[in-house]
């Protein structure tokens, strides 16, 4: 996977370099302001897109933890899966991004996890 992600942002890169020239051309008297704000603009879709890639890529998305159990953080029983769920987040750009984990409940106290990170 981390050939596919480096291709995939490689590209996505590329892409971000072509889209900003041809907004230059469009805005030839853009002002210095103009032109960062434009480039931001791509940042942070770029940003975004790698931040889920990554994140999404993270060994937290599943809890395939061989023998060790997942824990509640409140009172220490075993979690239950409760299957997969999706969680949709604002990042620093102002872009969502959409986190898909395995989704549990404690048995005793009712404390729900979704893995961060």
């Amino acid at each position: 996977m981390k050939s596919e992600t480096k291709v995939s942002s490689q590209e996505q890169g590329q892409d971000l370099l072509a889209g900003l020239a041809e907004w230059r051309e469009k805005h030839p008297s853009a002002t210095l302001r103009e032109i960062e704000v434009a480039l931001d603009e791509r940042l942070f879709e770029l940003r975004a897109s790698l931040l889920s890639e990554t994140v999404n890529q993270s060994q937290l998305a599943s809890w395939e933890t061989g023998s060790q159990a997942v824990l509640c953080s409140k009172c220490s029983q075993k979690l239950e899966k409760k299957g997969k769920k999706k969680r949709k987040l604002q990042t620093q750009g102002g872009r969502e991004i959409e986190l898909e984990r395995e989704y549990g409940v404690c048995p005793k106290c009712g404390e729900g996890l979704f893995p961060p990170g």
